[in-house]
């Protein structure tokens, strides 16, 4: 998952980059909540600091590599700034949710296909009925 963040002020400002992992469900949460500004006590949220990076400059970016994702990885993952230039630090954050599909639901979508592309399975789609000749541009991804 990639970040980053444009600052329109001058070169010099302090700028923090954090991913959080939040434990609450994103369907909880207003979709108003993406690219806003707010206070830490509406960020004080049951969640996890990842990491943390910081630069002087105006811009900031950071990618979230996350690997062997199991399930329980499954949930919103924030990224958030803090712009430390002025009086009071700004703070500006987004969030993305990730869901997992389980290996098992991976291996009966991947039989499917293989089944499919041996012509051993056809679809009717709207009245109009597939024929082995038809070509489906579903393809099986690895995960």
């Amino acid at each position: 998952m990639a970040c980053s963040f444009r600052g329109a002020r001058s070169p010099s400002c302090s700028l923090e980059i954090q991913w959080w992992y939040i434990k609450n469900h994103w369907q909880d949460k207003p979709a108003h909540l993406t690219n806003n500004i707010a206070t830490m006590e509406e960020m004080s949220e049951d969640s996890t600091k990842i990491s943390v990076v910081k630069v002087v400059g105006s811009n900031i970016s950071h990618k979230l590599r996350l690997s062997s994702v199991k399930a329980s990885d499954e949930g919103t993952y924030e990224c958030r700034v803090i712009d430390n230039s002025g009086a009071v630090a700004q703070h500006h954050r987004v969030r993305a949710y990730l869901q997992v599909n389980s290996q098992e639901s991976h291996d009966v979508r991947l039989q499917e296909a293989r089944q499919w592309r041996r012509g051993s399975h056809q679809t009717s789609h709207a009245g109009s009925r597939r024929g082995d000749e038809e070509e489906t541009g579903w393809q099986p991804q690895s995960l």
